[in-house]
């Protein structure tokens, strides 16, 4: 994107600095933003019952780097429709590369070696911590700080997740999962600060543009370290429904995930951004409820009333804009 020019206006440069404070502060007031990152944790609950299905006919880094193939050339072809020709950002690719890979490879390597030596509940606590991970890093980056009621927001919601958790899969604390869960918080480092250091991003790129260079470069490092799992590949044993779901995936949960909560980071904000995934374990339980049969006891009941109240605490406290300069647009190309 170009950036405004404003020299020796003082008309343009004045409403040139009141676009990018209205960009830059997260706006408090329910709105289509977040329709959209309440839709992201319903297809994310969701997916996980679509990949797990997938994952009996596909390795899981196979399934991985195929869908991250497939959605970064629709994101591409979706900027190209709407932003016009697409331009090689050079003057920020080694940071746009970074990003990705932390994002794109870190958090997906991670995720999924972790959960095959870990249990279902452990890996829920840990990614539900992600959130106050996120706000902390924010906060010592100097990007946003929250106030004391977005925090207490963080802490109710967290408390929420661990009902529902330990009424469900549980908790296994110690033992042989110790190895798996450090994989896992190693992967949910690596998306927290993907989001950190898009948001710091989103003054330069649009959403959408993010999405496709950090999912485009994060998916040839992605792609690298699946090469064994893709040669040890059974390429017969997928049937129609499991590439069904490996598509689904790439189109709703990478394509509309990713830019969705670019959208949100940019519009809201780190921290409520981030609060929205841990609706995702709310999200599990109703669809275990509605597709399996599981029963709601008191626990599930008491967890998903915490979770809701969380996410509005946080996402009605006014994030106090950080100490960190802002940067200079980046020019196009």
């Amino acid at each position: 994107m170009k950036p405004m020019r404003t020299t020796g206006d003082p008309a343009r440069m004045a409403a040139a600095a009141a676009t990018g404070l209205a960009q830059l502060a997260p706006r408090r007031t329910f709105g289509a933003v977040d329709v959209a990152l309440i839709a992201v944790t319903l297809i994310w609950g969701f997916n996980n019952v679509a990949v797990k299905h997938a994952l009996a006919d596909f390795l899981p880094l196979t399934f991985n780097s195929i869908r991250f193939v497939i959605a970064s050339g629709v994101v591409f072809l979706l900027l190209r429709l709407t932003e016009g020709p697409v331009v090689l950002p050079r003057g920020r690719l080694l940071e746009l590369l970074a990003i990705g890979f932390l994002g794109n490879t870190v958090y997906q390597v991670g995720f999924i070696n972790g959960l095959a030596l870990s249990t279902a509940g452990n890996v829920s606590f840990v990614l539900a911590t992600m959130p106050a991970t996120i706000a902390l890093l924010a906060h010592v980056v100097g990007l946003e700080s929250l106030p004391w009621r977005g925090w207490a927001g963080l802490a109710v919601t967290l408390s929420g997740c661990v009902l529902i958790i330990v009424s469900g899969a549980g908790l296994a604390i110690g033992g042989t999962t110790v190895r798996g869960d450090l994989i896992v918080l190693a992967g949910t480092l690596g998306w927290s600060s993907y989001t950190i250091l898009s948001k710091r991003l989103l003054t330069q790129y649009s959403p959408l543009a993010l999405t496709a260079w950090t999912m485009g470069l994060g998916t040839v490092s992605l792609v690298l370290v699946s090469v064994p799992d893709l040669a040890r590949q059974d390429w017969q044993a997928p049937g129609a429904l499991a590439w069904s779901a490996l598509i689904g995936s790439a189109l709703l949960a990478l394509v509309f995930g990713y830019v969705a909560w670019n959208w949100g980071l940019r519009q809201i904000g780190t921290a409520r951004t981030a609060i929205y995934s841990n609706l995702a374990p709310l999200w599990t339980g109703l669809f275990g409820w509605l597709l399996l049969g599981e029963t709601w006891g008191p626990q599930r009941v008491l967890g998903g009333l915490l979770i809701l109240t969380g996410v509005a605490l946080v996402r009605g406290a006014a994030a106090r804009p950080g100490r960190a300069a802002p940067r200079r647009p980046a020019p196009a190309g």
